[in-house]
């Protein structure tokens, strides 16, 4: 019988589902994330993760990258839900609903000479590397 058959516990799905958010997703969160924050029905496709506060510092890393002329000050995620359609994957569209979102930013001030080497070229949207 193949191992990925085996009926996995709950608690080892969720642990294995923590480590990857935490891989790929980590240095944008101020803490390490609990099993308590996470909610998961992977045979359904659903997942839920609760109360998420953001690590400004890596935030304003990835601003400053792409010169972006603001910084973040203050970040919380109250959750974020996904559903993914094992049955029709192909057909039909994963869906990812953020709820609760806060963030206080700033206008970032540079020196002239900064302004000339980066310069901004976003129109109002920003988009994290996945």
């Amino acid at each position: 019988m193949s191992c990925w058959l085996f009926p996995w516990s709950g608690s080892i799905k969720k642990r294995a589902c923590r480590y990857l958010l935490q891989h790929y997703l980590g240095h944008f969160l101020q803490e390490r994330l609990s099993l308590d924050q996470l909610s998961l029905d992977l045979y359904n496709g659903s997942g839920d993760i609760k109360d998420i506060n953001l690590d400004v510092w890596a935030v304003n890393e990835l601003l400053e990258s792409l010169g972006a002329p603001l910084e973040m000050v203050d970040g919380f995620v109250g959750s974020i839900q996904v559903t993914i359609p094992w049955q029709a994957l192909l057909t039909d569209h994963c869906t990812l609903e953020v709820s609760g979102l806060q963030i206080t930013c700033r206008p970032k001030y540079r020196t002239t000479e900064e302004k000339e080497r980066m310069s901004f070229k976003g129109e109002g949207v920003f988009l994290l590397p996945c």
